[in-house]
């Protein structure tokens, strides 16, 4: 069973822990060392942070728990026109495992209900897409970095 709970100031360094999770394999891969790294994804989450806040004044940081279990962190926008799924990311262990399937059928319903579309954007080659797309999600922009997806209700579950 999934649920949420608002991100507290002091669920910063399980927010940091779930960041830095969903980047290991990329930055692993360029031979820094521990501190590097750590310095490194550090400067960044607090660019994502900053960056998130200009552009989604309205959204905050949810716990996303499975049970009594932490499992991962999301970030949603609920705007006059349309729900963005502006961050989403489980702790490696904790993927593959359908959560973030129903965490995101969770939210086409909602959005369903509320007669919006369902907005998210993804790394143009991140394994996440096809799930994207298994789920109904259509690109409708893509800049060869980034690939913007749209989910219109008109998908059933």
């Amino acid at each position: 069973m999934l649920r949420f709970s608002r991100a507290q100031a002091e669920d910063e360094s399980f927010l940091y822990e779930v960041y830095a999770s969903s980047r290991m394999e990329e930055v692993g891969a360029w031979g820094w060392g521990p501190g590097q790294i750590d310095h490194f994804l550090r400067m960044q989450y607090q660019f994502q942070q900053k960056t998130y806040a200009a552009q989604y004044p309205e959204a905050g940081w949810e716990l996303v728990w499975h049970g009594q279990q932490r499992v991962g962190r999301r970030m949603t926008a609920r705007l006059e026109d349309r729900i963005v799924l502006v961050d989403l990311a489980l702790l490696p262990i904790y993927q593959r495992q359908g959560i973030g399937t129903s965490l995101l059928q969770s939210l086409q319903q909602e959005a369903q209900k509320a007669g919006k579309p369902l907005c998210l954007s993804v790394q143009a080659h991140n394994p996440a897409r096809r799930l994207y797309e298994r789920l109904g999600f259509r690109t409708r922009q893509e800049n060869g970095l980034y690939c913007e997806m749209i989910w219109q209700a008109n998908t059933q579950f």
